[in-house]
């Protein structure tokens, strides 16, 4: 899907059994969900961590390439950790304002819980966290 700005990656859900809010709300069977989140946004991950691997110093040109395959590995990762949750969790914020104003309502699913971290920071953090593993994992694998 394309926005004016950039392109979006779009999460569609159907329901196929009710799913109780509380219990005076449910999302009827037959329900299209859906979800979106722009694209160069979930890349921030790889951004942040391309940019320290890029100006980390190393001695030859061969250290470089092994902390940029190393980069590529854990920033598909990091990626593939956090669109998911981004996507379910913004449907699932929607749901929650409804669910919490009824009686009985259902639990808070963890993965909101992830993309609200994500979203406060935390992907930039794993960004960092990934660029300092790919260091940790060149420097053992150049001493061996």
């Amino acid at each position: 899907m394309q926005s004016q700005l950039d392109y979006s990656i779009e999460l569609s859900a159907w329901v196929l059994r009710p799913v109780y809010l509380n219990t005076n709300h449910f999302i009827p069977p037959g329900t299209e969900l859906k979800s979106s989140a722009h694209l160069l946004h979930s890349f921030v991950p790889l951004v942040i961590e391309g940019a320290i691997l890029l100006t980390w110093p190393v001695q030859g040109w061969r250290q470089r390439l092994l902390l940029i395959g190393l980069g590529l590995l854990t920033a598909i990762l990091v990626v593939m950790a956090t669109l998911p949750a981004q996507l379910l969790g913004k449907l699932e914020i929607s749901f929650q304002d409804i669910a919490e104003s009824g009686s009985n309502p259902r639990a808070i699913p963890w993965f909101l819980d992830w993309m609200v971290f994500c979203e406060l920071g935390g992907r930039w953090l794993l960004g960092i966290v990934a660029a300092w593993l790919c260091i940790m994992l060149q420097r053992a694998i150049l001493r061996v």
